[in-house]
Formats: C-alpha cells, sequence, structure tokens
C-alpha cells in the first residue's frame, strides 16, 4: 500500500492572497527554489505541476527524501504524500478502506477531511466525508471518531483531473519564495541572534549576503568553527547552485587601532556597519540585517542602535528587535539550531568588561570624535581608509 505514494501535495499560505500579477510571479519562483533545492540534493527523478493553489511533486522513489528537502523551502507551509486517484466516489472509497486498514489499529480515534478543490464532483465535501466515515466505522474493528484530537487525520482532496488521497502532514517553513524580495547583506558572527535574524530574513523573500568579521587574534578557533556549522545549516535554506559569505579581518585592523578601551564595542560595530554597507552597495543589495536586540547587550541600547544607524545611508533590518534571549532560543530551538549556536566559544577579549573597563551605552556625536581621534592617531588617516582598507582585504568564500 505505502509504495503507491507516488505524488507530493505542496501548500503555500500568503502567496495565495496576493494579487494576480504578484501571486503568479511568486508561485513562478516557488516552482523554481523546489527544482533547485532538490536537484542541489541529488534528487532528480521528479516533475513539478502547478495548479491554482497547490503545487504537486510527482516522485519516482525515495519519497522520504524529498519531504526533508521540501520541509526546507521558503514559501511552503506543509506537505503531504499523497496516494493519486481517479476523481471518483467508488475508486476514492476503495484508497480510503484500504488506507485506513493499513494505518488504523484498534483503540485509534480518526477523523475524514475532504476538501472539493472541484465543484463538479457530484457530492460536497460534507457528504464525503459522512460516507467515508461512515465506511471506515463499518470496515475497521474497534476505531472510533474524534473531530477534535484524533490519532489519524485521513484526508482527501478532489480536484479536476485527481483525487488525492494523504493521512500525513510535514511542516514547512512559510513565508515567501527565497529571493523574490531582493537582496540583503546580513552581518552573521555564528551566535544565534545573528543566525536567527539571517534565517528570518530568508523566510522574508529575501536573497541574504552573509558577511562575517574575522576577530582573530581576539577569539579562539572554536568560533570559525561555529561559524562553518552556523553556514552549513543555512546552507540548506538556499536554492542557489553557488552561495557565499564575506570574510573580514576586523581583529587585525584592532590590533592596529589606539582607541580608548570603553569605545571599543562602538567603534567594532560601526566598522561593521560601514564595511556591510559598501558591500550592499557593490552587490546590488537594499538593506543591511543584525541580530540586535534592544537593551540586550551594552552596545544595543537604543543610543548606541540610533547611533550606528544614522551613520550608514541603507536600511538597517533587526527582525529581534522585540524579542528578549528567551524568546530567541526558543525560536532557534524549534528550528534546531542551538546545538550549534549555543556551542560555548572563547570570548572575544577586545570587550571592554575584559579589559577593565565599562562600554559605552550613550553613543553621541563626542563619542565619534573620540573614535576618530583615535584613528588618526594609529596609522590610518580617518575611518574610511580602515574601511578602504578591510574592503580591500575581504575575501569571498563560497559554502558547499
Amino acid at each position: 500500500m505505502m509504495d503507491k505514494f507516488d505524488v507530493i501535495l505542496i501548500r503555500y499560505g500568503e502567496i495565495a492572497v496576493k494579487s494576480k500579477e504578484v501571486r503568479i510571479r511568486m508561485e513562478r519562483r516557488l516552482v523554481n527554489n523546489i527544482r533547485s533545492q532538490l536537484t542541489l540534493k541529488g534528487l532528480r527523478d521528479f516533475k513539478v505541476r502547478k495548479e491554482w493553489g497547490r503545487i504537486f511533486l510527482e516522485v519516482g522513489r525515495d519519497l522520504e527524501d524529498y519531504v526533508s528537502v521540501l520541509t526546507n523551502v521558503f514559501g511552503i507551509t506543509s506537505v503531504s504524500p499523497c496516494i493519486k486517484l481517479k476523481p471518483e466516489v467508488g475508486e476514492i472509497k476503495r484508497e480510503v478502506m484500504k488506507l485506513a486498514r493499513e494505518v488504523l489499529k484498534p483503540g485509534d480515534t480518526f477523523e475524514v477531511r475532504v476538501r472539493r478543490a472541484f465543484k463538479g464532483f457530484p457530492l460536497t465535501s460534507k457528504e464525503m466525508e459522512e460516507l467515508l466515515g461512515s465506511e471506515v466505522l463499518k470496515g475497521v474493528r474497534g476505531v472510533k471518531v474524534d473531530l477534535e484530537e484524533p490519532d489519524r487525520s485521513l484526508s482527501v482532496e478532489i480536484r479536476r483531473e485527481a483525487a488525492y488521497l494523504y493521512y500525513q502532514e510535514f511542516e514547512g517553513p512559510g513565508g515567501l519564495p527565497y529571493g523574490v524580495e531582493g537582496r540583503v547583506v546580513s552581518l552573521i558572527s555564528g551566535g544565534t541572534d545573528s543566525t536567527l535574524a539571517t534565517w528570518m530574513m530568508m523566510k522574508r523573500g529575501c536573497e541574504v549576503i552573509p558577511v562575517h568579521y574575522d576577530l582573530t587574534p581576539f577569539y579562539g578557533d572554536d568560533a570559525k568553527e561555529r561559524l562553518k556549522d552556523v553556514l552549513n545549516w543555512l546552507r540548506k535554506w538556499v536554492p542557489r547552485r553557488r552561495w557565499y559569505v564575506y570574510i573580514i579581518p576586523l581583529g587585525e585592523v584592532h590590533a592596529k587601532l589606539n582607541v580608548d578601551v570603553r569605545y571599543r564595542c562602538l567603534l567594532c560595530k560601526l566598522l561593521m556597519y560601514k564595511v556591510a554597507e559598501n558591500l550592499a552597495f557593490k552587490e546590488g543589495a537594499k538593506a543591511l540585517v543584525t541580530g540586535e536586540s534592544v537593551g540586550q547587550v551594552a552596545s544595543q541600547t537604543l543610543d548606541n542602535l540610533y547611533f550606528l544607524t544614522t551613520k550608514v545611508s541603507l536600511p538597517v533590518f533587526r527582525p529581534l528587535i522585540g524579542f528578549d534571549k528567551e524568546e530567541i532560543v526558543r525560536v532557534a530551538r524549534k528550528l534546531g539550531l542551538v546545538d550549534i549556536t549555543l556551542k560555548k566559544v572563547t570570548a572575544c577579549t577586545l570587550y571592554p568588561k575584559a579589559r577593565g573597563g565599562r562600554a559605552i551605552t550613550h553613543a553621541t556625536d563626542e563619542a565619534l570624535n573620540i573614535i576618530l581621534n583615535g584613528i588618526k592617531s594609529s596609522s590610518f588617516k580617518d575611518l574610511n581608509a580602515v574601511v578602504d582598507y578591510l574592503l580591500s582585504k575581504a575575501k569571498k568564500v563560497y559554502v558547499a
């Protein structure tokens, strides 16, 4: 019986409420992304077919592998492996009974759900549910109907050309198809916050270009290993044959700058923003993304965030701005991310507290002048010279 499951029904959410023109464009992108992500995983024995409100994937084998990939495709809300049937009452009834005997056991509760997309079908959805539910009750010993919390839900979707029978539904990420909203540059450390913020912008249809700031010698190799793991985790969500990260040797520059320890975090963030802004111009990106949340650490006070935002000309998106740490970890845990991002790594030794100081929490123009004067007293003549140097040292690293 189970080898009859050779079609996967793919559902999408908010795409369906867009205007006709936008919907067609997003559906086309979603179908292309599905093809790309399956192919990247070495899955090629499939055929994609789009109908109004649904996408169907006909597969030859390895059904579970296909489902595993599809649940990482942005824009998909859920998928169900199906048995494809003729849209006839008799055949639907027979196959529902076969499936019920296969998946229900004595003591189980069940429901039957029917979605009649083809209004020319002779029975209504309600009539089909009653008919099929009655047949299952008569034909499978020891089972009961439960419409609230059933052990099993037997579902049928009836369309003009075929009916689809299924009993499983696997959740997808939802959101919009990757790349449909253009490019952004995301500042990513490898920690939970920046990784989750990056993922959330991907979910909103943005093509994300990550930039990582290498703080060697002020942090350890364990942070670099964590970054690799994070990029590999993000990679599975990206329907692109080539995807890369920019690596910027920021630690090398810090070692050359003579800036008061209290202003180090602010200087670090300022350089990150300015370099990311320039990379965004180069890549045709329309915004920057960070994992900042108001008040979480010294550099993320409202005053400091305002200060940093006014020093770049592009919008700065902060998807986690209103989240507290527990909420962030809760979402990351649901995604299976915390085992990677919460790995213990050596703390950055540039942090003022590690050097006997306290970080500035209320940045002003005076703070900027102190930073600029510190830069001038080093081997760099001004802030732009530091940014240009970092850009000249940027490495584009492809993620396999």
